[in-house]
């Protein structure tokens, strides 16, 4: 047995001895040096974080502005006072009058309300079950009440579950 042990331990140490004399690969140092220097050059500056945030800001108020403002328009024909007001000599009130308002998005779709019910929850039709409980206390009230107190008992007692009895499986040694 120590005979065993001594081979055991002389192949292993052999084996750990062959590893630690292992030489990395020529050009290791530079190639780990290549990647840093890669990495810190994709880096972008502090500056350029900024400009890039700056931009999409000023690209998101636009573009809040467009939506909001400009995008939703509805024509409705003024008032005969403000064609008047908005008349330019030579154009007669029948060119003015078609003028294009603008109206923001938010204001022109409402929600109407939802309908109030007077009662809350809704009332549900019967199901099948509970009609023929109403069917079963009609036609004998004292026994379904009977019924309903031996349920009550048998609620509150303990559940007695019994023991679980698995039989062995047969080995088939006789087939």
């Amino acid at each position: 047995m120590d005979e065993d042990m001594d081979e055991l331990e002389r192949v292993l140490q052999d084996g750990i001895s062959r590893y630690a004399d292992g030489e990395p690969l020529a050009g290791l140092e530079q190639r780990i040096i290549s990647r840093v220097r890669m990495t810190e050059s994709s880096r972008r500056s502090i500056a350029e974080w900024w400009a890039v945030l700056a931009v999409g800001v000023a690209a998101l108020v636009v573009g809040a502005f467009v939506y909001l403002g400009i995008e939703h328009t509805e024509s409705r024909p003024l008032s005969i006072a403000a064609v008047r007001k908005a008349a330019i000599p030579g154009l007669t009130p029948r060119r003015t009058a078609a003028i294009r308002v603008f109206k923001p998005r938010g204001h022109s779709h409402r929600r109407a309300a939802l309908p109030k019910q007077p009662e809350f929850p809704t009332p549900s039709p019967l199901t099948s079950e509970e009609r023929l409980l109403v069917a079963m206390v009609k036609q004998d009230p004292e026994r379904t009440a009977q019924a309903f107190d031996s349920l009550r008992k048998r609620a509150s007692e303990p559940l007695e579950i019994a023991p679980l009895v698995i039989p062995p499986l047969e080995t088939g040694e006789g087939q």
